[in-house]
């Protein structure tokens, strides 16, 4: 028995000493940039079968980085909300809810300087709840919206859309196999169901588990390595491909079809609902919407004078906010230049006047009620 567990000493003892090393070695190869010193953004999420996608709980992630952009620390709550402070369903103030994709959830900037922070901060008498998630369409936010929003019995909901929202939850867009996706066949919207095979083996015991219990290491030097050697192997693998197909634009080539989806997502979403929920509609900026027409692409102009009047028309049922004019104001007054509210990098999220700009919108649209 004694050499049993002496057997099991020595292999903790080596076991510690090969982790130490590896962070040490790890510390240093990111000192002389041999490897990058911050994670992907795609760690602070995963598959989620009642909301498509959603967050970890109770981590802050250190270092979250879009290479030779930006640069950012984030929490997720509790709840897995985009937030520093835990939350619970016992209301002691008014609360406003957030909900939409990756320009509210905001990652790009760190903690107190993101949207949902900068609300907070503006309307103190008010509890903010951000429900936004990357890549989620209006289909996927209306299940976040059922399933779990009106657990905390919030006062008001802003809803903001962007134009991928078209795309994201039709079979001619850009959702994924675990999004919630539709079809119209003979003039009849269709859900696909989802790939429940893909999502019980995602979910199994071994990679629940896997999955819960190794985000506490993303923030190690050592899990560097391992993200550069997997991106490494991963590289080595690509075999490129020739293609002689036509790309497809599914904004334009699949307008209406997709309407009709986002007619049928639209109100299956506002009979969600709760009638006794203040609901606004916010459109999120991108630096296109301000820029002369020959500066566009195709693509671009399509969205501006076809998508954008879809959407006014579609939700003015509702208090519909249309931030442009406002947000050309303070491009004049300010002398911003290109992009305006978003990175100088080419991502189009918000960056700090993005979001302090949103921010104010939602101010103002809460002191004016």
């Amino acid at each position: 028995m004694k050499s049993i567990i002496s057997f099991f000493k020595k292999l903790f003892i080596i076991f510690f000493i090969t982790l130490l090393l590896i962070e040490i070695v790890s510390f240093f190869f990111i000192k002389f940039n041999l490897i990058g010193a911050g994670l992907p953004s795609w760690v602070t999420q995963y598959a989620h079968k009642d909301y498509t996608v959603w967050h970890p709980k109770n981590i802050t992630f250190k270092k979250i980085e879009s290479k030779g952009c930006w640069v950012s620390n984030i929490t997720y709550n509790n709840f897995g909300m985009r937030g520093i402070n835990d939350v619970s369903l016992l209301k002691t103030k008014k609360r406003i809810a957030l909900l939409g994709d990756s320009m509210i959830e905001n990652i790009e900037l760190s903690d107190g300087k993101d949207v949902g922070s900068l609300i907070a901060k503006k309307l103190k008498d008010y509890e903010i709840l951000n429900f936004s998630a990357r890549s989620t369409g209006l289909a996927d936010q209306k299940n976040i919206y059922e399933k779990l929003i009106k657990k905390f019995d919030v006062d008001y909901l802003f809803l903001f859309i962007h134009p991928n929202d078209f795309l994201n939850n039709s079979i001619n867009g850009s959702g994924t196999s675990y999004h919630r996706r539709f079809d119209v066949i003979n003039n009849i919207v269709v859900e696909i169901p989802k790939d429940l095979v893909w999502m019980e083996n995602y979910n199994s015991k071994f990679k629940k588990l896997k999955r819960e219990y190794s985000i506490y290491f993303k923030n190690y030097n050592s899990y560097k390595i391992y993200l550069f050697l997997r991106d490494f192997l991963k590289n080595k693998e690509v075999v490129k491909k020739k293609t002689n197909f036509e790309k497809k634009s599914f904004y334009i080539d699949y307008f209406e079809k997709n309407k009709i989806i986002y007619k049928y997502l639209k109100k299956e979403f506002s009979n969600t609902i709760d009638p006794k929920v203040k609901f606004y509609v916010i459109l999120n900026l991108q630096p296109y919407f301000f820029l002369e027409n020959e500066k566009l692409n195709e693509e671009e102009l399509f969205i501006k004078y076809n998508l954008i009047p879809f959407f006014e028309e579609i939700w003015s049922d509702y208090s519909f906010v249309n931030p442009i004019y406002d947000a050309k104001k303070i491009i004049d007054n300010n002398n911003y230049k290109i992009p305006y509210f978003s990175w100088t990098c080419g991502d189009k999220h918000y960056n700090e006047k993005g979001s302090d700009f949103i921010s104010d919108l939602v101010v103002k649209t809460i002191i004016k009620k």
